[in-house]
């Protein structure tokens, strides 16, 4: 009888054994779903730049894996592209009224049929705090393990750089040691708690060692391989004891085991949905390093099983969507729009007001027959006939405009009739700049309408030689550059021209909207539009006096990018002030840094 009940007791402990190492090993590759998503939030308090610091750690981050140096362009936080080895790595940024938005993906091909996308997105929605979402996608034929994509050290170290919230709670990326009573009950409390939904990982301290520092180590690189997914509690021996008191000892942790509670855990739940791993099984770096994959891919296996909604729906294809399309229809009509205005306003320039169906009729010939009508259009009273039919009746009507021409030349003038004849022209140049602002008003209205973004700018110029051609054809209505900035650009060393054109394109755009609205868009901070190494502030002692249109002007405002200790490779300010009589926001000065003494 003593026997059979001794081969039944073995049984149950060779099942529970192997049902032990099911709970370890089970979905080593999780299927039926093929993406892994862990989200952040920054916290309320945080630093402004926290997503640009968060930014500046997930390009470390991608650099570190691929191997190779990134370009340029990364470094800079702006949309790039480059492959090194069995990897490619690229990014993607989208700036609107709607917020920053940058994603990048680092995309792994190890073998033929195997395929892993990291994707890591920081967002800063407008108005809200900025957010953290990490995307693990396996495209490969057959389901590959995913613990060792998974970022884990790059999110520990946001964490540690920014303070991140997850579900409302502090994101867990270091071990929390369990010393007090009261810490005690809080983590009893959550442990049991049937609306968990993070995995909890619990290490127990062996007792009378005299060194901790090894397993302290041991326990950091848990919680950071765990960050995101799982948090790590660290329980003293005393504090296993109350733990087995609350919980039963076959489902509390000590000696030096490591436990991984799942969620839904309570007084009555089966242990070995619960895995334990005792401390012999740990005795080496192996077995550690084995114990610790185990117990990531348990939390993944958690947090695939509970699925994700995630509060950011844009991610890097739609991203890349997003910014393709703000590049083609839109932004093409606009820049057509744009133009069709500048040749409007070269017409209306000419010495001409009357208006006459000569002039309309004229607009459709090709450039040559322009040239050869420009004489006749002032004076003509009848539609010109079109350039097939005046074979022989051209020099007529050249020769009949050119005598009155002449005619009305001979006939005196008195400075009371040329002041009078002036003052008609400028106020018929007013009403037409009036009358165009008003079309390009509506038109921009139209392009919003069809969801494409009147102020996106299709090209960037890339070097210095390309800028004040840049700024007269796109900006030229709206930001006008003075001499001394014409003459510091042939000298300029500043090595983004990319970033010096941003903050001419929101003077432009958001500054000038601002004024025009009547409202006073100066504000001390950096310029989310542009980027946070982009700071708006007052000159102070740098304040200088401008000559323009005739006035002095007070430059009291400048855009700083990088800071009085940079070169002149990496600083550069835009001094820059309103003039309300042209409505546009003038550059007065474009220098590598400006020293008091130059005021």
């Amino acid at each position: 009888m003593r026997q059979g009940q001794k081969i039944a007791d073995g049984w149950k402990r060779e099942e529970g054994r192997a049902r032990l190492d099911d709970g370890l090993h089970e979905n080593q590759a999780p299927t039926g779903t093929s993406s892994l998503e862990v989200e952040a939030e920054v916290a309320p308090h945080a630093d402004p730049s926290a997503a640009h610091e968060c930014r500046r750690t997930a390009i470390a981050w991608l650099q570190e894996q691929m191997g190779t140096p990134l370009p340029r362009r990364a470094t800079a936080h702006r949309s790039f592209s480059c492959t090194g080895g069995d990897s490619a790595g690229r990014a993607v940024r989208l700036r609107d009224e709607r917020g920053d938005y940058w994603a990048a993906q680092l995309e792994r091909t190890p073998h033929k049929g195997q395929a892993t996308v990291t994707e890591v997105v920081v967002a800063h929605p407008e108005g809200s705090s900025p957010m953290v979402r990490i995307e693990v996608v396996d495209r490969s034929v057959i389901p590959t393990d995913p613990t060792g994509e998974y970022p884990a050290g790059m999110l520990a170290d946001m964490a540690q750089r920014v303070p991140l919230l997850q579900g409302g709670r502090t994101l867990s990326h270091t071990p929390i040691v369990v010393e007090s009573a009261e810490t005690m009950q809080g983590f009893h409390r959550m442990l049991v708690d049937p609306g968990r939904g993070m995995p909890f990982a619990v290490v127990s301290v062996p007792p009378d060692i005299d060194n901790l520092d090894p397993l302290e180590r041991q326990w950091v690189s848990l919680a950071r391989s765990l960050a995101g997914l799982a948090i790590v509690w660290v329980l003293p021996p005393k504090m296993t004891y109350r733990l087995s008191d609350l919980v039963t000892k076959s489902l509390s942790v000590f000696l030096g085991a490591w436990r991984f509670y799942r969620p839904g855990f309570n007084h009555l739940a089966d242990r070995n949905h619960h895995p334990l791993v005792l401390r012999n099984r740990m005795e080496d770096e192996r077995g550690v390093e084995e114990t610790r994959r185990q117990f990531l891919n348990m939390a993944i296996e958690e947090r695939m099983r509970a699925g994700f909604d995630s509060r950011l729906p844009l991610g890097y294809d739609d991203l890349v969507r997003e910014e393709t399309a703000a590049g083609r229809g839109p932004a093409r009509l606009v820049a057509f729009l744009r133009g069709s205005l500048r040749s409007g306003a070269a017409e209306s320039s000419q010495p001409e007001y009357a208006a006459s169906p000569a002039a309309d009729s004229n607009r459709l010939l090709t450039d040559s027959q322009q040239d050869q009508g420009r004489v006749v259009r002032p004076t003509l009273r009848e539609p010109a006939p079109a350039a097939s039919e005046t074979g022989t009746e051209m020099p007529d009507e050249t020769g009949r405009t050119r005598h009155e021409a002449q005619t009305s030349t001979d006939t005196p003038q008195t400075p009371a009739s040329r002041y009078e004849q002036t003052r008609r022209r400028a106020v018929r140049a007013e009403q037409e700049r009036d009358e165009a602002l008003n079309r390009a008003a509506r038109l921009a209205e139209m392009v919003r309408a069809l969801g494409g973004n009147p102020d996106a700018v299709t090209s960037l110029p890339t070097a210095w030689e390309q800028f004040e051609p840049w700024c007269e054809e796109h900006l030229g209505e709206s930001v006008a550059l003075s001499r001394d900035v014409r003459r510091e650009l042939s000298d300029a060393e500043f090595e983004d021209v990319g970033l010096a054109a941003r903050c001419i394109h929101w003077l432009a755009h958001h500054y000038r909207e601002e004024r025009l609205r009547g409202g006073n868009p100066h504000r001390h901070g950096p310029i989310g539009h542009i980027g946070d190494e982009v700071v708006n502030r007052p000159c102070d002692a740098d304040c200088f006096e401008c000559n323009w249109g005739g006035h002095s002007h007070r430059v009291e405002w400048c855009l700083q990018c990088g800071t009085d200790t940079c070169g002149p490779r990496h600083s550069l300010r835009i001094y820059y002030f309103w003039d309300d009589e042209t409505q546009r926001v003038v550059v007065a000065s474009m220098p590598p840094h400006r020293k008091a003494t130059m005021a």
